[in-house]
């Protein structure tokens, strides 16, 4: 998907889960029902970020942002008061620099759908989606990761390369996405750290792996429950 050029969020997954379905569709709606409204709907952030080429540290980027689900959210490349963002609303995204609207495209933003937007929608409506996205929501398989046990929607085990989702399989936080970005590349994201916010969990880091090499780092902070968003 293309709006994962710009390496993006984190969010929210629930606390609690005794449910042990092993179907992907009716694992997600035992998921979406648990969870439902439980992400805080409207709140802001930073991250810093650290870019990497060939392995090695090329930069340092600090970025602002603000969500409002289901389907609102920019971020602010560097100062704010220089106008430099990207606002995914609905369906589409637009670029703005020094203020002023200078691209817009369809985008459908998939990981901020995963990643919190899913729990403001009906199951109908995230199914849709997700498929419309890339992912075969009739596919799950249970596996180990890094000492866990996690519930993989999208793939069987040995697959990396299929766009798939995983969760701890017990309290259900979202620990990897793997999306294909185009014929040619794969987006790895592993989310590493979190601590508690609302009803459940955020991430605070998270790693993006493009074709296996890491890319960029991103560490959240500065969490701000918000009453408005800011257009």
């Amino acid at each position: 998907m293309k709006h994962l050029r710009f390496s993006f969020i984190f969010l929210s997954a629930c606390i609690d889960s005794t449910a042990q379905q092993f179907n992907g569709e009716t694992f997600l709606k035992s998921l979406l029902a648990q969870c439902y409204e439980a992400p805080c709907k409207i709140y802001s952030f930073s991250q810093k970020n650290y870019h990497y080429r060939n392995d090695s540290l090329i930069k340092n980027s600090v970025w602002h942002e603000a969500i409002e689900f289901p389907d609102k959210f920019r971020i602010w490349f560097g100062d704010k008061e220089m106008g430099n963002s990207v606002y995914f609303r609905n369906d589409s995204a637009y670029s703005y620099k020094a203020g002023k609207l200078v691209k817009s495209r369809a985008d459908s933003n998939s990981l901020l759908l995963i990643l919190g937007g899913m729990y403001y929608r009906s199951f109908e409506d995230v199914l849709s989606r997700l498929q419309f996205a890339g992912y075969n929501t009739t596919i799950a398989a249970e596996q180990h990761w890094n000492s866990r046990e996690v519930m993989v929607i999208g793939a069987l085990p040995g697959d990396l390369n299929s766009n798939q989702l995983w969760f701890d399989k017990h309290n259900r936080k979202v620990l990897r996405i793997i999306e294909k970005i185009n014929s040619h590349d794969v987006m790895d994201m592993r989310f590493e750290s979190y601590r508690k916010w609302c009803k459940g969990y955020v991430e605070t880091k998270v790693s993006f792996y493009r074709n296996g090499q890491l890319e960029q780092v991103e560490e959240y902070y500065d969490l701000k429950v918000l009453e408005k968003f800011p257009e």
